[in-house]
């Protein structure tokens, strides 16, 4: 093996991976480095509680990245030639209340609607209306989601010459529960609307995210999520061998200790251990914003700084994964449970939103868990043996409980997790040990541990908040993937615009680096 290459990627996440993939294919020499035993980060799928049963680490449907020229133009050919492959549930999420009611949002528009006339036919119209002018707003918003984006002056400036612009300007300053307030009434398509736009850890209050929720109904129309087969690991597999296809190199077990830089150039890496790596062209860095002054050598001081000052989301992710005998019975019937994600929540809205005040004092709650599942075995036969069904629950909660901060994760694992699991068996009839033949608890510390990415149990990297979006993303100095100062050293994670969990946001690290390097980006995009 070489110690000398045109491109070093730190990490093998999905962002970056598919970074390097566009620099493997405009012929350019790559090395993969990953600390792990396994590839993926966050995009891993493996037996985790019993064998037969595949389990999604993390991410388990993709949405987001369904918008992506990567995967909507197959420009790596991931589909045509590497073996990805989306299954798409005609219902994409629902909301199970807790008096065993239901709403379900599917990809077609007048099911949608036709599901909230059950609740509210006021509400099914205006979610009608609603629905077209977030439709209308999606290609300006879609447009620049996977390229660099502009810096924050210019693109308000844009935003502000046309009518279209000043109403997501407008929304995009409002919180998602003020968006909610104003369109409907009925206060179970508002816990609705908020419990999926929650999934992007921000709470529904906070100000300066109602564009989550103003985009979300053209998304879910206009590009259905999908379920990949096999499990999430079907995207990097499919990456890999892309890569590997264009010469590409990997190395697992090689954790990265610093990045060297001579006259203010990205020259390579040193390994924990000592071995120094050479980069000719650049090193591709999934590295958390907190830890680039400490890993980055000739930072400039105040960069380093503000990175270290970014926020993490106001509440963390945890999972619970099952393997079944049979698949969950529910009390409100069969087709909420046949979303790719089915929510459970609260009736009221006020017991809805206490929650997230609860999270603020670093408790779960008390009367009501905040809690979604996918259930992908009913979509691909392949995760679970004949006849059974494997089950994934992802639960929100404070990172720092009220009691012994993070640490307390340690000995409060066990309850928490007994009292998750009694919460999600209020909707379902089977979760009894008869139907339970394994499962398993992963707190927010687990995710911590799982990936340096996911600091404080955000999975998101840094919150979604109005000052860490577009061109402030993470920070307005590294918002552009590229770090000044070092030149050849960009970034690619889940912390970089656009923000989301699977977005495939290392297609515009590789925008920006093919422009630096004067390479033909839509050239490799031409040939699959």
């Amino acid at each position: 093996m070489s110690s000398s290459y045109d491109v070093i990627a730190i990490g093998s996440g999905h962002n970056g991976l598919i970074a390097a993939a566009y620099l493997a294919k405009a012929g350019k020499k790559v090395l993969v480095l990953e600390k792990n035993d396994w590839f993926g980060g966050g995009v891993v799928t493996s037996e985790l509680v019993a064998p037969g049963f595949r389990h999604d680490w993390h991410s388990a449907t993709h949405i987001v990245i369904q918008a992506n020229p990567l995967i909507r133009n197959d420009e790596l050919g991931l589909i045509s030639k590497y073996g990805l492959k989306y299954i798409y549930p005609e219902a994409v999420f629902s909301t199970i209340f807790d008096d065993q009611t239901s709403i379900v949002s599917y990809t077609d528009l007048d099911r949608t609607c036709a599901s909230i006339a059950k609740i509210s036919p006021r509400d099914a119209e205006a979610y009608r209306k609603f629905a077209a002018k977030s439709a209308q707003l999606l290609p300006l918003i879609v447009s620049g989601m996977f390229v660099p984006p502009p810096s924050q002056g210019p693109f308000w400036a844009l935003l502000d010459q046309s009518p279209e612009g000043r109403d997501l300007m407008r929304n995009m300053q409002m919180s998602m529960l003020d968006i909610v307030r104003e369109w409907f009434t009925d206060e179970k398509v508002m816990v609705h609307l908020l419990k999926f736009a929650a999934e992007m850890l921000v709470g529904p209050d906070v100000k300066g995210t109602g564009a989550i929720l103003y985009n979300m109904p053209g998304f879910v129309h206009a590009y259905p999520p999908g379920v990949p087969v096999g499990g999430s690991a079907g995207l990097v597999n499919a990456l890999i061998a892309c890569l590997k296809a264009n010469g590409a190199e990997f190395r697992s077990g090689a954790e990265v200790e610093k990045v060297l830089s001579k006259g203010g150039r990205a020259t390579g890496v040193r390994l924990k251990g000592g071995e120094v790596l050479n980069a000719k062209n650049a090193v591709i860095g999934q590295i958390h914003p907190w830890f680039l002054g400490d890993m980055v050598e000739g930072l400039d001081g105040r960069i380093a700084q503000n990175a270290r000052n970014t926020k993490t989301a106001d509440f963390a992710i945890m999972t619970q994964h099952y393997a079944l005998n049979e698949a969950p019975r529910y009390h409100a019937g069969e087709e909420p449970g046949r979303a790719a994600l089915a929510n459970f929540a609260p009736a009221k809205l006020e017991s809805f939103l206490r929650i997230f005040d609860d999270f603020s004092y670093g408790s779960m709650g008390s009367d009501h868990a905040m809690l979604a599942a996918h259930l992908n075995s009913q979509f691909d036969p392949t995760r679970a043996p004949a006849g059974k069904a494997g089950l994934t629950l992802f639960a929100f909660g404070p990172y720092e409980l009220r009691d012994g901060g993070a640490a307390a994760w340690a000995t409060r694992k066990d309850e928490i997790g007994q009292w998750i699991r009694k919460h999600y068996s209020h909707y379902v009839s089977n979760l009894d040990d008869s139907n339970v033949i394994a499962w398993r608890f992963d707190t927010p510390l687990d995710m911590e541990r799982d990936s340096p990415t996911f600091q404080r149990g955000d999975v998101g990297g840094v919150g979604k908040y109005f000052y860490q979006i577009g061109g402030h993303r993470p920070t307005p100095e590294l918002a552009q993937y590229a770090v000044p100062g070092v030149e050849g050293l960009y970034l690619a994670g889940t912390f970089m615009h656009p923000p989301g969990g699977i977005t495939g946001g290392g297609r515009a690290t590789a925008v920006k680096m093919c422009g630096d390097m004067n390479i033909d980006f839509d050239r490799i995009c031409g040939g699959k």
